[in-house]
């Protein structure tokens, strides 16, 4: 876990979240948070990887969302070492296939690619195009894989979102809370005033960032182990990918899940430049898809 200590505010650069089908999942409304949440066994999610990146005797997990069928989008604070080098390709494992970490099928990628213009999150700074790549020689044909469109429409204060994630299931961070299976939580886009308190340059969803606020629903947000995974937006019934966990927190501390908490997600259709040169792919593929 990376914490950042910012003026008034404590964030968490997640390291992993998941993105899902909303018409396929219905999420109770009680305990229905990633932290504690609603597990989702089989492949309910089928366009969801969970990633694990080693470095030496260190290891550390995000999540990723295929957009192609030889392209994963994740954080580019996930693709990033604590020696602030590129993980290897041989260094990163991709779970893909089912909801349960334990019945995935492994493989490695072919390619990474950071965007070139992120910067780190630092103190007093939120993370700057926190988006990366991951390309693979192609998924094994057998599993279920369908890639996921990327929404490009406006999101307005009010929306609701699913996020999903593996990672922890209590608000305290503990690292050996981390769930084997796939869990669900349901976001709500904060109010610019409301966000502003959290990232002073935040302007709306429809910019660079997407910003969810936990006083809406209390108890629901993303934690340690949810970075870079996406969340979903359900429009005329079809689900779309809008964001990327980035960070969150809440005032003065890292718990998770609190009602005075936030989180902040990549927003992807602000970055379809970058996904298409990366990919070689015209942007208007992954909105079409």
């Amino acid at each position: 876990m990376k914490i950042t200590f910012a003026t008034a505010t404590s964030t968490i650069a997640l390291w992993t979240v998941y993105a899902i089908s909303v018409s396929a999942l219905a999420v109770p409304h009680m305990d229905k948070r990633i932290i504690g949440g609603s597990s989702l066994p089989g492949n309910t999610a089928p366009y969801i990887v969970h990633l694990t990146f080693t470095e030496g005797e260190q290891s550390y997990v995000c999540g990723g969302t295929v957009i192609s069928p030889r392209h994963i989008v994740t954080a580019a604070h996930c693709v990033f070492s604590p020696s602030n080098s590129l993980y290897s390709v041989a260094g990163t494992n991709i779970g893909f296939g089912d909801d349960s970490i334990s019945k995935q099928t492994i493989l490695n990628p072919t390619k990474i690619t950071a965007h070139p213009g992120y910067v780190p999150a630092t103190t007093g700074q939120h993370g700057v195009n926190d988006i990366a790549i991951i390309e693979v020689a192609g998924f094994d044909a057998s599993v279920d894989i369908v890639p996921i469109s990327i929404y490009n429409g406006a999101i307005p204060a009010g929306q609701q979102l699913t996020a999903l994630g593996w990672g922890s299931t209590v608000s305290n961070n503990d690292p050996n809370s981390q769930p084997d299976v796939l869990k669900a939580a349901n976001v709500w886009v904060g109010d610019v005033e409301g966000c502003k308190n959290f990232a002073p340059e935040y302007t709306s969803s429809d910019g660079p960032l997407i910003c969810t606020l936990n006083k809406y629903d209390p108890g629901n947000s993303t934690c340690k182990g949810d970075s870079g995974t996406g969340v979903i937006i359900v429009v005329n019934d079809k689900s779309y990918i809008a964001g990327l966990v980035s960070e969150g927190g809440r005032s003065n501390d890292p718990t998770c899940g609190t009602a005075d908490g936030y989180s902040l997600f990549t927003h992807v259709a602000a970055q379809l430049d970058f996904i298409s040169d990366a990919t070689g792919i015209a942007s208007s593929y992954y909105t079409n898809a």
